[in-house]
């Protein structure tokens, strides 16, 4: 059975809504794993919108540092309990290794993230590149 014209002019409005949407997480550096359905938006994003409409952080910073915190514990834990047997065995030696750079670089990300200037990702440098990219054209 053949689409109707709705049914095309909604595929092909897709289509390019999420290349646009890939070429611009791409210019962040970020991943891009689809389009969302309407209305979906990541746990964080409700929450920052409920803070702005009730006046209040709270209940963001809560869900946050509680994430976090989380995130922290699981991998220092795994970090710390291969460490006790890093030098048991080369393969007990590479468990460390590998526990051990997962969790210095999350908390590394963290740290990074929580004392970067304001702005969304790579949104400050991308529209720095942008500005740099037209005056280089005059």
């Amino acid at each position: 059975m053949l689409a109707g014209k709705a049914e095309i002019s909604d595929a092909a409005e897709h289509e390019f809504f999420a290349t646009l949407v890939k070429i611009h997480r791409a210019g962040e550096g970020a991943s891009f794993t689809g389009l969302k359905p309407a209305g979906a938006v990541e746990p964080a994003v409700a929450e920052a919108d409920k803070a702005l409409a009730s006046g209040s952080p709270d209940a963001l910073v809560k869900l946050i540092t509680d994430d976090i915190a989380a995130g922290i514990k699981q991998r220092y834990e795994l970090a710390a309990a291969t460490f006790k047997h890093k030098d048991e065995s080369v393969a007990q030696g590479r468990e460390f290794v590998e526990a051990y750079v997962a969790f210095t670089h999350y908390v590394e990300r963290l740290h990074q993230d929580a004392t970067a200037e304001a702005g969304h990702g790579g949104h400050d440098d991308h529209a720095k590149h942008m500005e740099q990219a037209d005056h280089s054209k005059h």
